[in-house]
């Protein structure tokens, strides 16, 4: 990424007849309020300035970003090309209780597959890249729970690995039963190592599903396929994407009075920003600070 963004830096010193290495803080002023005035993005101004900063200090040279000058310019245009963040909406439990009484356990392995990843993304507070890469072996049942290893985290630099835990309840809508019955559906055996949530081909002669490639569903198919769930119920799609199912276990957590200690330790954050992030209070919760006001 360094060396992309450094090389945009050049091509338009070049181009003005200036240089690109060293540079002077003045022309990489003028580089940031050209790329403002083309709409560039907040983190592409970002990206020009490390770019900047990481072709001199490896060059041996003194870095030209670190002056008053473009601190002040670069916040600046920030400030200029930014926009308010749009959040997706969280999955709620009724979202995913009509999604359970549409399909149930009944379902073929295709509709099986998408209901048991929302069911366990929502339960474990997963996110994408943590649910996409469970294996079979990662999975270990209990009487009144299951444990999913997490082996690579966001926020876990040095994979040490994190265990899940995933209570069985008494719900239509429980990420221990659909689990099982998926991986049961799907012959998946617990003692190999192959990702669970696959690619399914159509087999003409059983009239069912099965599963065909050994890598793991992508992004843009995993994606795919929850807002397909979710336009089978008539919603607005554009509102909700994977990321809806982490924030949504979170949220109704959150509002049902979990305590922030198992809250952030269930989700996996390091900090209390980042976790505040994912919830969006109810209403009654919201009201509840001025109704105790001692008024």
């Amino acid at each position: 990424m360094y060396n992309t963004g450094f090389k945009q830096w050049c091509k338009w010193c070049n181009d003005l007849g200036l240089t690109a290495l060293p540079a002077s803080d003045y022309h990489v002023s003028l580089y940031l309020i050209a790329l403002m005035q083309s709409d560039a993005s907040s983190s592409k101004l970002d990206l020009c300035v490390y770019s900047i900063k990481w072709a001199h200090e490896l060059a041996g040279m003194k870095n030209p970003c670190d002056t008053f000058l473009v601190k002040n310019v670069l916040e600046g245009a920030k400030r200029m090309v930014s926009k308010p963040t749009v959040k997706k909406e969280p999955i709620t439990p009724d979202i995913l209780l009509k999604l359970v009484n549409k399909y149930g356990l009944d379902a073929n392995l295709y509709d099986k597959r998408s209901i048991t990843m929302c069911l366990v993304a929502y339960s474990g507070f997963l996110r994408f890249s943590e649910l996409i890469n469970i294996r079979a072996c990662d999975i270990e049942f209990h009487d009144l729970y299951v444990s999913l290893f997490i082996e690579k985290s966001k926020t876990d630099q040095y994979r040490e690995g994190n265990w899940v835990l995933i209570s069985k309840i008494n719900s239509p809508a429980c990420a221990f039963t659909f689990l099982k019955n998926y991986l049961s559906s799907a012959q998946i055996s617990l003692s190999s190592d192959e990702f669970i949530f696959r690619q399914l081909s159509f087999c003409k002669s059983s009239n069912d599903y099965k599963l065909r490639s050994s890598e793991h569903l992508s992004y843009t198919r995993a994606r795919e396929l929850l807002l397909e769930k979710l336009n089978d119920l008539d919603l607005d799609i554009s509102k909700y994407g994977l990321h809806s199912l982490r924030s949504g276990g979170a949220t109704a957590a959150a509002n049902r009075g979990v305590s922030d200690r198992l809250f952030k330790k269930h989700g996996r954050w390091r900090s209390e920003r980042a976790k505040d992030g994912y919830v969006k209070e109810d209403i009654s919760s919201l009201l509840s600070v001025s109704m105790n006001l001692g008024l």
